[in-house]
């Protein structure tokens, strides 16, 4: 090898990092501890202890990172943390509304208070029934109401004796019954005997006179009744609202000790204490309903029907002979009152319990925020609060709610429930026809919002972020804080150390080997191969345990105690075997020669390039031949691939950057005038990147000096107008890419690949491709500079100007100034114009 080639020639210890295992602090990882919850992402853990520390609805957290990085698993570790330090404040349930049924009430209670307020309103019911039916069956109370009913009784037996008198002073008697008063023709014995009712064959036997007399008679009771009935019901109503106000009296008297002992235990609380005075006043109301029917009560159909006012609209009877208080209302069912009482406990926790951390993982709508069930009653929908259901919001109040944000965009509504707890720090329960779902007719309420004192933790990738930020102006608003997961953390003593705790927990987790420092290492360095860069791990930690728990089965699988290095190399050996089905088809194409690539000889405008592909994850890289062919003309650099759509934007800055390198470099002084193709061959699914533009330049540059480039070395590398090789990434995919057909088709020698040097740091080869370097049967250079890789590809000098401003002699730089220089007095010579600038 000449000493231009080893100056640029990388040595093989600078291929790969290796770690020393003797440098880790430990023997195997079983005596280490636990990784931490939160490993290399210092900035991120620092946000997160802001966002959760400051109590302000509006400082939500979005947890930014790619998947793998640990993002969830840290995030609930901090939340975790932080809710230990506080305590939810309140409990929340749900009452009736006895103003405005239709929206139930919301009651905030302290902590721990909810279910036992509940308890004891349930509690209140059962004993002011136990205490409505005691009062309601004493002696008092049926004393009382005697006494206040017996003049009205007096009243109305008068009215009625002076019917009877009048009717039977016309051959009648009145008789009530419950639908009415029935007017009997009579008939008076002459034997001074009681007067008996009138029969039809008597009434037939009559003379036409007398029978027109009876039904004149008729006519006078008939009209003796409509002028008394009014003054009968005006006695009944009264008498309902003496013994209405009687009943209410003895009810709230029955339920006064009761009230006050609910009404204590709840001081201070004054939206509590107007829900105690509505209740009680509503017990108080449905008295009778509550209390049941009275042992040992006559029916209240009546104790006599002579007694009864016999009217249509007077309803049943009771025994004193008056319609009282809601005969004639249609009261509610004690079944529904119990209902209506019942307090629906939306929102309990114990008084010192850690604040809630609610991580749901299927947000759909009505997950979040709740719902309202509905039931059937009579062929009809109905709902009312005690069928409301908490959602996670719910269960998350005085706490954390964490969600995954894709899951969240992927479910209708969700997103705006999501912000809408954010925005107004409110929870607000919906029903079908609220959301436009419902059917006509069916049962709607709207229950009062609880008070969301929530903490909302989000986590998504950087794109989801983006895509919030630019569609929802209020996002920022919503979620002041962002906590970036870095997609890799420092290879240093922590970082390797942390490597050494995941991989030892891998393993105790599937009851797997232990691992030994010597395997912590190797797992080290293939973290640095995942980041590309060997002061750097890989933070995509799933991965990290995934090989960890397969090294750890092969070393199981072998009988082994401990997990070893080579159980390492196996576990990567086969990832690679399982994902590179579609890699070795493409190899075998260059093998078979259906798509060319030459690794021998040599050739003119003709270069091979190196580009990385990714199939379902897996990165590999591969060789593509590159062409360039060049004429005199105004045409510039032309790409086949851009004129074929199949280049893409960052491919075709890489293009027009050669035509400013060379109109730059050679064409100060006259004219550019060029026409140059460019193309990768056998390439159909699209270019796209600059890694290639200094491929590219090599071999325009190659077509213009009429040089051949050695095509047993491949090259990659971006370029800019300065001819400053600038870096690219994947190079340890591309070399190895390169390797591998080599390889197989026979190393030489000469065989090797190009880089930019700077990206000498991103090198973790495989072992394989290290040996045959330090065998000196392959070979990888580090350029800083076109002229620097010119020379390596040709074995020719680039060239540098003399004093007088010219290139030596058959350099690179002469052979392509003169080309240039005779392509433009070509264009001029047949008279074609002049580009005014490059052109791509």
């Amino acid at each position: 090898m000449d000493e231009t080639r080893s100056s640029f020639e990388l040595a093989p210890d600078a291929l790969r990092r290796r770690t020393d295992p003797t440098r880790l602090p430990f023997q195997t990882t079983a005596s280490l501890p636990l990784p931490a919850a939160i490993i290399g992402q210092r900035r991120a853990h620092e946000a997160m202890d802001l966002a959760l520390a400051i109590p302000d609805g509006s400082y939500n957290l979005y947890v930014s990172g790619l998947p793998g990085v640990g993002r969830t698993d840290a995030a609930l570790a901090l939340v975790r943390a932080a809710a230990s330090q506080r305590h939810p404040t309140s409990d929340w349930v749900y009452v009736y509304n006895f103003e405005q049924p239709e929206e139930p009430l919301a009651l905030e209670l302290p902590a721990g208070r909810g279910r036992a307020f509940a308890h004891d309103v349930q509690a209140y019911i059962t004993a002011c029934r136990r205490e409505l039916r005691r009062a309601f069956s004493s002696d008092v109370y049926e004393q009382r109401r005697d006494e206040l009913l017996a003049e009205l009784r007096a009243r109305r037996e008068k009215l009625l004796e002076a019917l009877r008198a009048e009717a039977l002073a016309l051959g009648f008697n009145v008789r009530g019954t419950p639908s009415g008063f029935i007017i009997d023709a009579l008939v008076f014995p002459p034997d001074n005997a009681p007067p008996k009712p009138m029969s039809e064959e008597i009434f037939d036997a009559l003379p036409d006179d007398e029978k027109q007399q009876v039904v004149e008679n008729h006519e006078k009771v008939e009209a003796a009744v409509a002028h008394m009935l009014p003054s009968v019901r005006d006695i009944e109503e009264e008498a309902r609202g003496v013994v209405g106000a009687l009943d209410r009296d003895v009810a709230d008297n029955a339920v006064r000790h009761l009230s006050e002992l609910i009404a204590a235990s709840n001081a201070g609380h004054v939206e509590i204490q107007a829900y105690l005075k509505r209740l009680r006043a509503d017990v108080v109301l449905h008295a009778r309903t509550l209390r049941g029917p009275l042992p040992n009560a006559p029916s209240e159909g009546g104790d006599d029907a002579s007694n009864e006012t016999p009217t249509h609209e007077a309803g049943p009877q009771n025994p004193h002979g008056l319609p009282l208080d809601d005969d004639l209302r249609d009261p509610p069912s004690l079944r529904s009152l119990l209902r209506r009482y019942g307090v629906n406990v939306m929102v309990s926790r114990p008084a010192k319990a850690e604040a809630p951390v609610v991580e749901e993982t299927n947000p759909t709508y009505a997950n979040l925020i709740g719902r309202i069930d509905m039931g059937i009653r009579e062929g009809l929908t109905f709902t009312d609060h005690m069928m409301l259901k908490p959602g996670a919001m719910h269960k998350a109040v005085g706490g954390f709610l964490v969600l995954q944000v894709r899951d969240v965009l992927s479910q209708p509504r969700s997103w705006e429930a999501i912000k809408r707890m954010a925005r107004f720090g409110q929870i607000e329960l919906e029903n079908e026809s609220q959301s436009g779902g419902a059917s006509p007719g069916s049962a709607t309420i709207r229950p009062q919002p609880i008070r969301a004192d929530v903490k909302v933790i989000l986590i998504g990738d950087p794109q989801l972020y983006a895509e919030l930020a630019e569609r929802d102006p209020e996002f920022h608003e919503n979620f002041k804080v962002r906590a970036d997961f870095d997609y890799e953390m420092p290879r240093d003593t922590d970082g390797e150390l942390a490597y050494a705790q995941v991989a030892g927990a891998a393993a105790r987790a599937k009851g797997y080997p232990e691992f030994t420092s010597e395997a912590v290492a190797l797992v080290i360095e293939e973290g640095s191969r995942w980041a590309q860069h060997q002061d750097r791990l890989s933070a995509q930690l799933d991965d990290v345990r995934d090989l960890c728990v397969e090294a750890s089965y092969f070393a199981r699988r072998a009988g082994e105690s401990l997990t070893r290095a080579q159980h390492v190399s196996t576990a990567v050996r086969a990832r690679d075997e399982r994902a590179g089905l579609a890699r070795e088809k493409l190899e075998e194409e260059i093998l078979q020669q259906e798509v060319l690539i030459s690794t021998l000889g040599a050739a003119v405008g003709q270069i091979n390039g190196l580009w990385v592909k990714e199939i379902q994850g897996y990165e590999f890289g591969l060789p593509s031949r590159i062409t360039a062919t060049v004429s005199p003309g105004l045409a510039g650099i032309v790409t086949i691939d851009r004129a074929a759509d199949l280049s893409g934007p960052l491919h075709t800055k890489g293009v027009l950057t050669l035509a400013g390198y060379l109109a730059g470099r050679f064409a100060r002084d006259f004219p550019l005038s060029l026409a140059a193709s460019l193309t990768f061959e056998q390439v159909y699914g699209g270019v796209d990147g600059d890694s290639a533009s200094s491929a590219e330049l090599y071999a325009l540059l190659s077509a213009l000096a009429d040089v051949p480039i050695k095509q047993s070395l491949a090259v990659t590398g971006s370029v800019n107008q300065r001819g400053e090789v600038q870096a690219i990434g994947g190079p340890t995919y591309k070399i190895e890419g390169f390797f591998r057909i080599c390889a197989q088709r026979g190393l030489t020698g000469e065989q090797g690949v190009i880089i930019p040097k700077v990206n000498a740091r991103n090198l973790i080869l495989r072992d394989d491709v290290i040996e045959a370097v330090r065998a000196g049967q392959f070979h990888i250079y580090g350029v800083d500079s076109i002229e620097e890789g010119m020379q390596l590809l040709t074995g020719i000098p680039f060239g540098t100007k003399t004093s007088d401003g010219q290139y030596l002699a058959g350099t690179i730089a002469s052979r392509v100034l003169q080309r240039l220089r005779r392509y433009s007095e070509l264009v001029r010579r047949y008279g074609l114009p002049f580009s005014e600038g490059p052109r791509g």
